[in-house]
C-alpha cells in the first residue's frame, strides 16, 4: 500500500472525530421557546440555602458538642463546600440558560435593543467576576478563613430575569 494513502486515511480520522463532536454539540442545543419559558418561571429561592451553608455559626455549634474532633470539623467543612459547589454549578447553568434566552429575545426583537445588549454584557461580566471572587473565597474558606457571599450572583440572575419579563411585557395601550 502506498504511504500517501495511509497518511491520507490517518489524517481523516481526527477530522471525522471533530465533525462528530461538532454535530453532537450543535444537535444538543436547547429549544429556544422552551428555554425562554423555563427561564421566566425559574425560582431563585432554591439558592437561599447557599447563604447560610458556609456560615461560621454552624461550625461553632458543632465544635461545642461533646465528641467533637478536629477531623470531624474538617470533614464537615469539606462536605459543606462540596454541597456549596453543587449549588454554584446549578447557579452557573441557570445563568447561562437565562443569558441564552435573553440573547435570543434580543436577536428576535422587532426593534433595535442596544441598551439591553449592553445591559446583558454588563451582567455577564459582573457574574463572571462574581464567580471568580466566590471561587477565591472558597479557597480561603478551605484554609479556615472567612465565609462566602453569593447574593451578588443571585441578584445578577434576578436582574436578567426581570429584564426578560419587561421585554416580553406588551406595551400598555393608551386610550384617548
Amino acid at each position: 500500500m502506498n504511504i500517501f494513502v495511509i497518511a491520507a486515511v490517518l489524517s481523516l480520522g481526527p477530522i471525522a472525530l471533530a465533525l462528530v463532536f461538532l454535530y453532537r454539540k450543535l444537535s444538543s442545543q436547547p429549544d429556544t421557546e422552551v428555554a425562554v419559558d423555563q427561564c421566566l418561571v425559574l425560582s431563585l429561592e432554591k439558592y437561599r440555602p447557599m447563604e447560610r451553608l458556609l456560615q461560621e455559626r454552624d461550625f461553632l455549634f458543632l465544635a461545642a458538642q461533646p465528641g467533637f474532633s478536629q477531623r470531624l470539623g474538617r470533614r464537615f467543612r469539606t462536605e459543606r463546600r462540596r454541597i456549596f459547589r453543587g449549588y454554584l454549578r446549578n447557579l452557573k447553568k441557570d445563568f447561562s440558560r437565562v443569558s441564552l434566552a435573553f440573547r435570543i429575545l434580543i436577536v428576535h426583537s422587532v426593534e433595535d435593543r442596544g441598551d439591553l445588549t449592553a445591559s446583558l454584557l454588563r451582567l455577564r461580566v459582573m457574574f463572571t467576576l462574581g464567580m471568580l471572587a466566590v471561587e477565591g473565597r472558597l479557597l480561603l474558606h478551605a484554609a479556615g478563613l472567612g465565609t462566602v457571599n453569593v447574593s451578588g450572583l443571585v441578584e445578577s440572575l434576578q436582574t436578567m430575569q426581570g429584564q426578560m419579563r419587561l421585554m416580553l411585557t406588551p406595551p400598555q395601550a393608551t386610550t384617548a
